[in-house]
């Protein structure tokens, strides 16, 4: 691998021409597209426009071209959807899919956000689907990301995709490096050989040390940073320049979050075409991924980007307009008399067990109102709220979490509910009546106990915190 890689002055690229764009080449109708999501079982191409035509105006005449570039580009997608009929697995192996449908709307009905991935698939993404034909429903794990249509395969045929030992690649090739110091006249910092690809060419990246001094640069008060995304042919060394930002005190940096790296792109797919290679590329980041194309054409490397998308991270559980209707049905189900009255006007995650999902959904004045766990999707009323029952919440020790309700239950009277969570749901629930301080009766998962029972078991749990509550107006 090392061979093929070797990067002398003879067969050197020339500086390299950014396509970084969509423009597409004219008989280039079908081009290799990215399913980087999962929908109800279904493969996802992720939509990265809105579906309308843009329309140029004074907030967006400075990227218009591009913007409606990038919309054509998506529509062309569109209306060949259909035609998208192989999946790539394993570099040279293809899969039979079948486009199903468009996803364009939540569950409440409403328009999704385009260019976003989400982190739970409870969230839907904007875009096409489709059936990985004679497999069941997908759940968590892509078994391809590259989908193409077979007038494309008829005309590129795939290449093999070896990786180096991951989190541990080797260095570029010491005349590489040089060469491409020469080239830029920086010095590197560090480099590393990701894959080789059809047994001819080599994908590595360079990056480089200190501040890019671009000449042409258009403010001379910016400070950039400068990594190279390179590929070998043989002795023939093709690179990519891929500007970033330089601080002084903190250093480079191209993506948030990267720690001053710039990380590898992943050569999801190579195909070797009629009017060179193409490689599908996936760059991945903390908080994006771009997907696109590299394409050696006459002499040069170009990278044709489709989009980056945003990838949300830590993102809550959603709450739909369902969900909320089918709580306050619950509610009302737990006490017709009272509770039909109670006006619940908001809701919140209350993350009692994070193996779980929990909600408190109240009345304004958070007097009245319920908590909710979901299991297996189904909703399940914990414990209703009453103006004289208020919500505690004990800290969680040794794997348990816990739920308090307790409040004035009349005179001397006091009246305690404690809920036990583990593994995302409740385990055990307590009751026990105080008269003047001391426990007249109790009982635990329904069964009455002692009362020295109960009082080890009220001493046992931990003192409540006083959680930060995110209140989502339900009208909102």
């Amino acid at each position: 691998m090392t061979a093929s890689c070797t990067g002398g002055a003879k067969g050197e690229s020339p500086a390299p021409m950014a396509i970084d764009s969509v423009s597409v080449e004219e008989t280039d109708t079908t081009p290799p597209m990215f399913v980087l999501g999962i929908n109800d079982g279904h493969l996802q191409m992720v939509y990265w426009e809105d579906l309308k035509e843009p329309v140029k105006d004074q907030d967006n005449a400075e990227y218009f071209d591009e913007i409606h570039q990038r919309w054509a580009f998506q529509d062309q997608f569109r209306r060949n959807a259909k035609q998208y009929t192989k999946l790539i697995v394993d570099g040279t192996k293809t899969r039979d899919v079948k486009y199903v449908d468009e996803v364009l709307l939540n569950p409440d009905g409403e328009p999704i956000f385009y260019a976003e991935l989400h982190s739970r698939p409870e969230i839907p993404s904007i875009g096409a689907r489709y059936v990985l034909q004679g497999e069941p429903k997908l759940k968590d794990e892509l078994p391809g990301i590259v989908l193409v249509t077979e007038s494309y395969l008829a005309t590129h045929k795939p290449m093999a995709i070896k990786y180096m030992q991951e989190h541990n690649y080797p260095p570029m090739p010491a005349t590489v490096v040089k060469q491409m110091e020469e080239k830029y006249g920086m010095k590197a910092e560090r480099s590393q050989q990701i894959c080789t690809i059809g047994d001819r060419y080599t994908y590595g990246t360079i990056q480089f040390k200190g501040e890019y001094k671009k000449p042409e640069k258009k403010d001379p008060e910016d400070k950039l940073a400068l990594a190279l995304e390179v590929i070998c042919d043989g002795e023939t060394v093709y690179s990519f320049p891929v500007e970033g930002w330089y601080d002084e005190s903190f250093g480079p940096t191209w993506n948030a979050d990267d720690g001053g790296e710039y990380f590898p792109s992943k050569i999801e797919a190579a195909f070797d075409g009629p009017k060179g290679p193409e490689f599908c590329y996936v760059h991945w980041a903390p908080e994006s991924a771009t997907t696109g194309r590299f394409l050696i054409r006459d002499g040069k490397l170009d990278r044709q980007e489709y989009t980056v998308y945003h990838s949300l991270i830590d993102e809550p559980l959603p709450v739909w307009k369902k969900d909320i209707e089918e709580m306050k049905r619950l509610y009302v189900a737990d006490d017709p008399g009272e509770n039909k009255h109670v006006e619940l006007t908001k809701w919140a995650h209350v993350y009692i067990d994070y193996d779980g999902e929990q909600i408190w959904i109240s009345d304004k004045d958070e007097e009245n109102g319920a908590f909710f766990s979901r299991e297996n999707g189904k909703l399940k009323l914990i414990s209703t709220v009453r103006a004289n029952l208020k919500p505690s919440f004990p800290e969680s020790r040794n794997g348990n979490h816990y739920l308090m309700l307790s409040g004035s239950a009349g005179g001397p009277s006091y009246y305690t509910e404690i809920f036990k969570f583990k593994g995302g749901k409740v385990v055990e629930k307590f009751n026990a009546m105080e008269i003047y301080g001391e426990i007249d009766e109790c009982s635990l998962n329904g069964k009455t106990i002692s009362k020295e029972q109960g009082k080890a078991y009220m001493n046992a749990v931990p003192d409540a915190t006083e959680p930060y509550i995110f209140w989502q107006e339900i009208e909102e």
